[in-house]
């Protein structure tokens, strides 16, 4: 391209002595300036043109391109030639054909035309050129934006030629500034000039350059510098120094970081005869977007293979450099025999070795070709090339294996099965092994700073294709892990694409086995998605659906979720920072909402229900425990907080409302609480307040107790530091009440029952006892202890009220049985068979086996008697009370469970 501009010039100097000659022979012209100019160049002078004894005006004037094609390259129009007090041609317009120019014969054709430098100057009279406006035409085919941004200016030329000195000056103009302008000077065949130009307003270049010409101006300069300085925001290097100096066939090529005064290039080169040679160039690039410069050296040798310099033969051993955490890295990049033709290109290269970054290292074993020509230039890759790269973290160790084979990579970025292998453990997942297998159409990665973007439509097998059918990879994947939380295995499956700016999965089973956490045990979970899950990386958003399936939930008490069915819809910025929204039902229970948000390897998020029926949460219950939820309501919220780290944390409350519950032996009704509750370290914990429990009606065999209260904090499951509490339990009784004002589990010091006002004829109507009756009321106070080897009941008290006496009968068959007994049994008898009792202490125990010892004293009278004598009685009486309320609870209990079994067959 180079050669041909100086055609163009030389041609234009021709025009130039062309039109002189009018001053010495205007009729001939043409012949003599065709004759000059040989078999591939002519001009032609319009007509209507004016000769004077000062100049001339012409119309027009053509120079053309005889061969190989006829075709006009310059054309002059309105053209004023002065020659009587000095030499000078003025044209209101000149017009380039870019295309004719373009079929110049060029410095490797076989017939080609030399310029003698010497002998062209000799020919030039001193003269000076103006064109007033310079156009170029049919050059549709420059594809570069700043080409055509010039050759669309406002372009001026002014040459003149005066004692052996050829000066140029050339501007370009837009409405908004000054675009290009150049000063160039040709003076003992040395050329200098200078030359700025300024594409936009916060661009600027600036060129000095000198060097000297061959005798045949196609030649290249034996010698030669050139500098170029520029400030550009819009490149990695904002401002640089470029410098090219060259001489005797040896030079040196620098390019110089201005903003950070650091050197970029220092490549030396050597010009042989025969061959091209660069021997140790090193270059030094600091990526924006990478840890590290690249950084190496350049070994480069290009041999002629004819007498022209095309076609060529390539050496080449690119050796690059990386240095990291882990060490210093090296990738050599080699090859032999390639070549270079004039539009083409066929070098075969192998490249092994590392490149290291922080912990992580990239590993290069790969052999390929790099084909094509220079609009589609293309590496493929052949037979077991791979790459492989190891990446750490600090809670992290992947290493990610790429076979290449038959994988092509060129200017539009990467084709072919592109297939990844993912190995080994992240802060979320161990044991990873993924595999990805897909095909790849133009794929750049996101790597645009190496790849360009298709924006227009292409042609591949005779098909066209739009441009959006380019840049994607689709794949299939699937593979295997452990989730570290919950030690347990997962495998996934499915298909995805990673076209443009998005990744998106498309397919996705997933399946968790079985594991145990925090008190819950689940024996798998299935994962599908249920609309595709989009991640647009640059416009950081994400988008998908996702659902969960569960066989089953158990809960170490007993208790269950059926069949929990969780959907949950993915909305973020990332696959490490994105919400979650859904419902989640088990059964009749639910929907219960959550929301979540996940961030920095952690879960945090809330769930909550609103207030629906009890007896969806009968499941809850464990199966063995036989309650059935006859009524009420519940309601809760939950917050929750898992991580890799702390596990599962939850906090929260929820409201029990007048439910009722049916066992086998009993029942509950009445029962109302807001419970709020902390779950942590696999404990409950209800520690802020205490909780108010109540429940209206409590039958349990024989016993009935109402209005049940009581407090409860603590700690669930409990321990010696960390206790359940109860307290202020209370709850009527036997016409009574029963209060204990505070013990905690597991029990570390007696506590107190308070027995208040107890009926003693309910009492013994609930034991069935119908040979003794007792009228009266008593109060107790019965310290226990429930993990007490000794006593459970340890010398409690029982005392009558002072409000009034207590009525003690003896039925007839025990009158009888005891006056059985001899004259001192049947004296009793007949004293005690009825009695009021005015004074009754008692001194109870129970031990741990069930034996309760009553030792009791009793004053009164009998009220049948006349003279009603004062009566003192001491009474010891033993008896297994767990075998007695069996007996007294038979009955009742086989009524309730008849009623519970009706009450089952009626559900």
């Amino acid at each position: 391209m180079v050669k041909k501009c100086l055609v163009s010039v030389s041609v234009t100097l021709l025009a130039v002595v062309a039109i002189s000659l009018f001053a010495l022979s205007p009729s001939h012209i043409e012949q003599l300036a065709n004759h000059f100019l040989g078999q591939d160049l002519s001009i032609k002078i319009g007509e209507k043109n004016t000769l004077s004894s000062k100049g001339a005006e012409l119309h027009s004037f053509t120079l053309n391109l005889n061969q190989p094609e006829a075709c006009p390259l310059v054309q002059l129009e309105n053209v004023q030639a002065h020659w009587w007090d000095k030499r000078a041609l003025q044209a209101e317009k000149a017009i380039l054909d870019y295309a004719c120019f373009q079929q110049i014969p060029s410095a490797e054709d076989a017939t080609k035309t030399e310029f003698n430098l010497t002998a062209l100057l000799a020919s030039l009279p001193d003269v000076s050129v103006e064109i007033a406006d310079l156009q170029v035409i049919n050059a549709e085919a420059i594809s570069s934006p700043a080409l055509q941004q010039l050759l669309q200016s406002q372009l001026s030329a002014a040459l003149s030629y005066q004692d052996q000195q050829l000066h140029l000056q050339a501007t370009g103009k837009t409405p908004e500034r000054e675009l290009i302008q150049l000063n160039a000077t040709l003076a003992e065949q040395q050329v200098s000039g200078h030359l700025t130009y300024q594409p936009q307003a916060d661009q600027q270049h600036q060129a000095d350059f000198q060097f000297a010409l061959s005798q045949n101006i196609l030649d290249i300069p034996e010698q030669g510098k050139f500098n170029l300085h520029w400030q550009r925001p819009d490149l990695a290097l904002t401002q640089a120094d470029l410098s090219l100096q060259w001489q005797d066939r040896q030079g040196i090529l620098v390019l110089q970081d201005v903003a950070h005064q650091q050197p970029i290039l220092n490549v030396p080169f050597k010009v042989e005869k025969d061959q091209f040679q660069i021997e140790n160039g090193q270059f030094y690039w600091p990526v924006s977007n990478l840890q590290q410069p690249l950084q190496g050296v350049l070994n480069l040798t290009l041999h002629k293979l004819t007498e022209d310099w095309l076609p060529l033969n390539m050496d080449v051993r690119l050796s690059l450099f990386s240095a990291g955490e882990a060490g210093k890295g090296n990738i050599v990049i080699y090859g032999t025999q390639g070549v270079i033709n004039k539009d083409s290109l066929n070098l075969p290269l192998e490249a092994h070795g590392n490149v290291k970054y922080g912990q992580s290292i990239a590993y290069v074993d790969t052999a390929f070709d790099v084909r094509g020509n220079q609009e589609d230039m293309i590496a493929l890759f052949k037979e077991k090339s791979i790459l492989r790269v190891n990446w750490k973290e600090p809670n992290a160790n992947m290493t990610v294996r790429i076979p290449m084979t038959d994988v092509i990579i060129g200017k539009y970025g990467v084709g072919g099965r592109l297939q990844a292998f993912l190995q080994g453990h992240t802060a979320q997942f161990s044991d990873i092994d993924l595999h990805l297998d897909g095909q790849a159409n133009q794929f750049v990665a996101g790597i645009t700073s190496l790849f360009a973007l298709r924006t227009d439509d292409f042609q591949r097998n005779g098909v066209i294709l739009k441009s959006s059918d380019s840049n994607w990879w689709k794949w299939n994947f699937n593979g295997k892990a452990n989730v570290k939380a919950l030690k347990s295995p997962i495998t996934v499956s499915g298909k995805g694409a990673w076209q443009s700016d998005h990744v998106e999965i498309q397919q996705l089973q997933a399946h968790l086995g079985k594991f145990y956490t925090s008190g819950i045990r689940v024996p798998k979970v299935e994962m599908r998605l249920k609309d595709t899950l989009h991640w647009y990386y640059e416009e950081e958003k994400l988008q998908g659906l996702l659902q969960a399936s569960i066989p089953d939930i158990g809960l170490d008490y007993g208790g269950h979720f059926v069949k929990p069915v969780l959907e949950l819809g993915i909305d973020g910025k990332a696959l490490k920072d994105f919400n979650l929204a859904g419902n989640m039902t088990a059964g009749g229970l639910g929907p219960i909402k959550l929301f979540a948000h996940y961030r920095n390897d952690e879960l945090v998020g809330r769930l909550y229900w609103l207030e629906q029926s009890a007896k969806v949460f009968q499941t809850l219950f464990p199966q063995n425990w036989e309650w059935e939820i006859l009524n009420g309501t519940i309601k809760g919220q939950t917050d929750f907080d898992v991580s890799a780290e702390r596990g599962l944390q939850m906090g929260g409350h929820f409201s029990i409302r007048q439910a009722e519950v049916a066992f086998p032996d009993g029942e509950l009704r009445g029962i109302e609480f807001a419970l709020p509750y902390r779950y942590l370290n696999s404990r409950v914990e209800l520690v802020k307040n205490p909780v108010q429990v109540s429940v209206n009606y409590l039958k349990s065999g024989v016993l009935v107790a109402e209005n049940l209260s009581v407090k409860v904090q603590g700690y669930y499951p409990y321990s010696t530091q960390r206790p359940l509490t109860l307290s202020e339990l209370k709850f009527n009784l036997l016409g009574g009440e029963m209060s204990v004002n505070k013990f905690a589990l597991p029990q570390q010091k007696i506590a107190n029952v308070q027995l208040y006002n107890i009926d003693l004829s309910q009492a013994l109507t609930m034991a069935e006892y119908t040979q003794v009756g007792l009228s009266g009321r008593v109060n107790a106070t019965l310290p226990f202890w429930l993990e007490n080897e000794h006593c459970i009941i340890c010398d409690g008290e029982i005392t009558k009220t002072d409000e009034q006496d207590v009525n003690l009968t003896l039925g007839p068959e025990l009158i009888t049985g005891l006056k059985s007994g001899g004259l001192t049994e049947g004296i009793l008898a007949d004293v005690v068979s009825n009695m009021n009792l005015q004074k009754l202490t008692a001194n109870v125990n129970l031990t741990p086996n069930g034996m309760l010892t009553l030792a009791s004293h009793i004053q009164g009278y009998n009220p049948t008697k006349r003279n009603k004598h004062p009566i003192t009685l001491n009474y010891t009486h033993q008896e297994n009370v767990y075998e007695l309320w069996d007996m007294v609870n038979y009955g009742s209990t086989f009524e309730q469970n008849l009623e519970y079994q009706l009450y089952q067959k009626r559900k």
